[in-house]
């Protein structure tokens, strides 16, 4: 019962932090109950442990994925909430392996050595990175962006990306309960050497992650190109009712010259994802409004806006895009959205899943598209994402690796209501502005809409469901960070080399104590 509690205990600290609760640096303390639950435990329970933590955890982080489905995707709202209880569980399975595979590489608690302590941060690491890799994707939630609302502690993101700061909160919480244990338990072995060890460790990572954070925060990041975010606010079950069309039009032109008149040197205006209800590629009326708004106001206009094609069958496909308005209202480009949300933008793995249209009637038929180079307009090199393509680091990285002097997030977050979910979204953003030291315009449909500095700093941002823009001088940034030139693999083998040294040490050590054993 005393390590059901912690569990819970553990799971619903670290949850909190991603519902709203401004106690960010509580992470570097909140898993060690789950640590103290799991080495108080016998061995073959360490699955149900982990797995256990897992739903405490991502069950009230992402519960309003059942509401969503059951509002927009046409479901009964049972079924919603197994979908729901299902990808929980999914989630889970990632937690509980990691439970599992530690007490194969520490068989007992009082055996967190140096190598112990960066193998089992380590696993932890390597099973997030598969978490936001494996069947698409779902990074949501991950250590480090409980971080997002404190810039000065994410600094080192800019070299190691989200992975390298979840690998520090894991090794800093194993490294305060190693101290617990050495100093509750009496062993024959040198314990207290490699708590003192593991200590040093993190703290010389804290003091990495702190000094460099403090330098890189301090840096004087001022803008000097006026950019906007307009907001539209228009709730999910009209945005497409050609009732509203014309409404949805009116507002985003209303909402621009405000911005234009409050703010005369402005230079690009962003929309949000799908912003405008029609087809941009096909022309007419619409087409024309948009191009001479962006003639009469002299910006750059970038905006979502749905368009299609026909494959090589005669199929009609569609693609998630985003259209590039220069200040004479010529088209400057087209991006398509490379990363696609399974079930909702498309049906994955073929015939595999093509009977599960008929219970997922809202899911989408669009193809991926291939991005050659930033959208480009005057200076602006526009390195764009289209909404869940945010939370994946890789992404911002490589639009900045190919010129993009500036990063535009464009979304539609409707579907979430008012729930902690566009938060959760807005935060990871945070991280994209930081990798690749760019500053970042967020605007989504309904909100949180955002301006980021390179530091991290939320320059502006607005309510829910407020129609509204927001401002903010911004610059264009050039050079590439070691995140972007290097990406995060370096740092994904240096986990795998500790993962086997920590693995090589435990086998040996088990091989000595059978060999003493059988001597004896």
């Amino acid at each position: 019962m005393a390590n059901l509690f912690f569990v819970l205990l553990s799971a619903l600290l670290v949850a909190a932090l991603f519902l709203g609760l401004p106690l960010g640096p509580l992470c570097f303390a909140a898993l060690v109950p789950f640590f103290h639950s799991l080495y108080s435990a016998e061995r073959k329970n360490a699955f149900r442990i982990g797995f256990l933590w897992g739903l405490a955890f991502f069950g009230p982080v992402i519960w309003w994925i059942a509401p969503t489905i059951s509002t927009y995707g046409r479901m009964p709202l049972w079924a919603s909430w197994i979908i729901y209880a299902m990808l929980v569980c999914y989630l889970s399975i990632f937690p509980g392996v990691w439970a599992w595979l530690s007490r194969i590489l520490l068989p007992e608690k009082d055996d967190l050595s140096f190598w112990a302590l960066l193998g089992l941060s380590s696993l932890w690491t390597l099973l997030e990175v598969s978490r936001g890799t494996l069947l698409s994707g779902f990074p949501w939630a991950c250590l480090a962006y409980s971080l997002c609302r404190f810039p000065f502690l994410i600094q080192t993101a800019d070299i190691w990306g989200p992975y390298g700061i979840g690998f520090t909160i894991v090794l800093v919480n194993l490294a305060i309960w190693h101290v617990h244990v050495s100093m509750k338990v009496r062993t024959s072995k040198p314990s207290c050497h490699s708590a003192i060890w593991s200590v040093a460790l993190a703290l010389c990572l804290m003091g990495f992650i702190l000094v460099y954070g403090n330098h890189k925060s301090s840096h004087p990041w001022q803008g000097n190109v006026r950019v906007a975010a307009i907001q539209g606010a228009f709730d999910q079950s009209v945005k497409w009712d050609p009732a509203y069309r014309l409404a949805t039009m009116e507002r985003y032109t209303s909402l621009t010259k405000k911005a234009k008149q409050q703010f005369p040197d402005l230079s690009l205006v962003v929309w949000p994802e799908t912003a405008m209800p029609f087809y941009f590629q096909e022309g007419g009326q619409l087409k024309k409004e948009i191009e001479g708004l962006a003639r009469e106001l002299h910006v750059s206009i970038l905006f979502g806006n749905p368009s299609y094609f026909y494959d090589s069958t005669g199929r009609l496909r569609y693609r998630n895009s985003a259209y590039l308005l220069g200040p004479d209202g010529s088209s400057r480009g087209r991006y398509d959205k490379q990363h696609l949300v399974p079930f909702g933008e498309y049906m994955p793995w073929g015939k595999l899943t093509s009977w599960a249209r008929d219970f997922v009637p809202t899911a989408g038929d669009f193809s991926a598209g291939r991005n050659p180079a930033p959208l480009a307009s005057g200076n602006f090199r526009i390195g764009v994402m289209i909404c869940f393509e945010s939370i994946f680091p890789e992404i911002s990285a490589k639009e900045v690796k190919k010129g993009a002097n500036i990063l535009a997030v464009i979304t539609n977050d409707a579907w979430f209501g008012r729930t902690a979910a566009p938060f959760q979204h807005a935060d990871m953003a945070v991280f994209r502005a930081v990798e690749t030291r760019r500053w970042l315009i967020r605007a989504a449909n309904t909100g949180v809409s955002r301006i980021i500095a390179p530091s991290g700093k939320i320059m502006a941002s607005t309510q829910l469901f407020t129609p509204c823009f927001i401002s903010g001088l911004v610059r264009l940034e050039h050079g590439k960070t070691f995140f972007v030139r290097y990406g995060a693999y370096w740092f994904f083998l240096l986990n795998l080399l500790f993962i086997l040294m920590n693995y090589i040490k435990t086998w040996l050590e088990k091989r000595n104590d059978h060999g003493k054993n059988s001597t004896g």
